[in-house]
C-alpha cells in the first residue's frame, strides 16, 4: 500500500526509488566496507534499507540506533539491541554454530544473549564470527545501522567509540560491510569524521546513496497512484495544492494520502499540514530547551533573514541585547548539522517548508 504511513518493506509499496535500490545493490557489491545512506527527515531512508534487505540474499543485522536512548546510550544497551537483532536472522541455526564459539555468548529459548561485562565478548569478536560466516558462504554480511549519528553518545568515559569498531572491521573483516544511515547528515559526518587525522576512520573510503525529494511531477504521480490503488479520484488541482505545501517529501505526502483515503477523499490538507507542523514544532522545542537563541534564529530564517549579518540583527532586536558571534554561529551550525537548515552561497534556508512553518509558530 503506497499510503501506508509505516516504513515500506517491499518494492511494490515503494514508489520511484528504483535508481536508489540499484545503486545500493551496486555499492554492496563493491569492495568499500562503508556505505552511507543519506537524506533529510521523512525522505524514505528506512524504507529503502528495509526493501533492499528483504529483497537481497545478504545475511544482515538491522539496528536502529535510536533504541539506544531506552538504555541511556550505554554499552550494555548496545549489546542488548545487538542481541535482539541477531536473534531475528534467517537461517539462525547455522549462524549459531559460529557464535557459540565466543565465550560469553549464551543461546537459549529466548534467543541470543551477549555478556557485555566479559572481556571475551567484545563487539569485535562478534563481528569476527559474522565475517567468518559470510566468508564461508562467498558473500558479505551487512551490519545496517539506521540513525547512526546516535552512536556518538556511546563515546566517553566507560563508553564505546563505535568508530573504533568500524575501523577494525574496515581493516580486518573483508566479508563485513557497514551500511550507515542518518537524517541529521552533518552530525553523522561529524561523528564518522573521515577527514580528521585523529579519527579512527581517517582516510577510509566510503560509498554514498543519497535520497532526494520527489520532483513536483513525481509527487503528483505518487499521489495519483496511491489514490488509484485505493479506488479514489481526487481532482488534480487538489493534488497540486498538496504538493506545493508538502514539497516532495514522501513522508508528508504519504501522510496526506493516508488521511485523505481514510476520510474517503475529503480535503484534509489543512489538517495534515497542522499535524506535520505540530510534529516539527515538537522537535524544534527540544532545541529551544538547550538555548532560547535557537527560537530567534529559526524565526529569523523563517521570516526571510537569510544572511549571517541579517540573522544577527534580527536576533539582537528580539533579545534586546547583543548576541555573541560564537553563540550565533554555534546555533546556525547545529541547525545545519541536523539538516533543518542548509547553507548555500552564504545564505541559510529551511530544507523542509513544514519546519519553516513550525519555526514561524514557535
Amino acid at each position: 500500500m503506497l499510503f501506508d504511513p509505516r516504513p515500506k518493506e517491499s518494492r511494490d509499496e515503494f514508489f520511484d526509488r528504483e535508481r536508489e535500490l540499484a545503486l545500493l545493490e551496486e555499492c554492496a557489491k563493491r569492495k568499500s566496507p562503508i556505505i552511507l545512506c543519506l537524506g533529510v527527515r521523512r525522505i524514505g531512508k528506512t524504507s529503502l534499507l528495509k526493501v533492499f534487505l528483504n529483497e537481497s540474499d545478504y545475511p544482515h543485522v538491522y539496528l536502529n540506533a535510536r533504541k539506544l536512548a531506552d538504555y541511556g546510550y550505554s554499552v550494555a544497551g548496545l549489546y542488548r539491541v545487538l542481541s535482539e537483532e541477531l536473534g531475528k536472522i534467517r537461517r539462525l541455526s547455522q549462524l549459531l554454530e559460529y557464535l557459540k564459539s565466543i565465550r560469553g555468548v549464551r543461546v537459549g529459548e529466548l534467543g541470543i544473549e551477549l555478556d557485555w561485562r566479559g572481556r571475551e565478548t567484545s563487539i569485535s569478536s562478534v563481528l569476527d564470527k559474522l565475517n567468518e560466516y559470510a566468508s564461508d558462504r562467498g558473500t558479505s554480511f551487512l551490519l545496517v545501522i539506521d540513525e547512526a549519528q546516535e552512536l556518538r553518545f556511546l563515546r566517553g568515559r566507560n563508553k564505546l567509540d563505535f568508530r573504533q569498531v568500524m575501523a577494525y572491521g574496515y581493516d580486518n573483516l573483508r566479508s563485513l560491510k557497514f551500511v550507515v544511515s542518518g537524517s541529521e547528515v552533518g552530525l553523522l559526518y561529524k561523528f564518522l569524521d573521515f577527514e580528521s587525522y585523529e579519527s579512527p576512520l581517517y582516510g577510509r573510503a566510503w560509498d554514498e546513496v543519497v535520497l532526494e525529494r520527489f520532483t513536483r511531477e513525481r509527487s503528483i504521480e505518487f499521489l495519483e497512484a496511491g489514490f488509484a490503488e485505493a479506488g479514489l479520484r481526487v481532482p488534480r488541482e487538489r493534488l497540486e495544492e498538496a504538493v506545493d505545501a508538502l514539497d516532495g517529501i514522501p513522508g508528508w505526502l504519504t501522510l496526506y494520502g493516508y488521511e485523505a483515503v481514510k476520510k474517503e477523499g475529503a480535503d484534509v490538507l489543512g489538517e495534515v499540514v497542522a499535524r506535520a507542523v505540530g510534529t516539527a514544532m515538537g522537535e524544534l522545542r527540544n532545541l529551544i530547551v538547550a538555548s532560547h537563541v535557537y527560537k530567534h534564529v529559526l524565526r529569523a530564517v523563517a521570516m526571510g533573514y537569510t544572511s549571517w549579518s541579517n540573522i544577527k540583527r534580527a536576533v539582537e532586536a528580539w533579545l534586546g541585547t547583543r548576541a555573541h558571534n560564537e553563540t550565533l554561529s554555534r546555533c546556525l551550525n547545529r541547525l545545519v548539522d541536523m539538516s533543518i537548515l542548509i547553507k548555500r552561497d552564504d545564505e541559510y534556508r529551511f530544507l523542509d517548508p513544514i519546519y519553516r512553518e513550525a519555526a514561524m509558530r514557535l
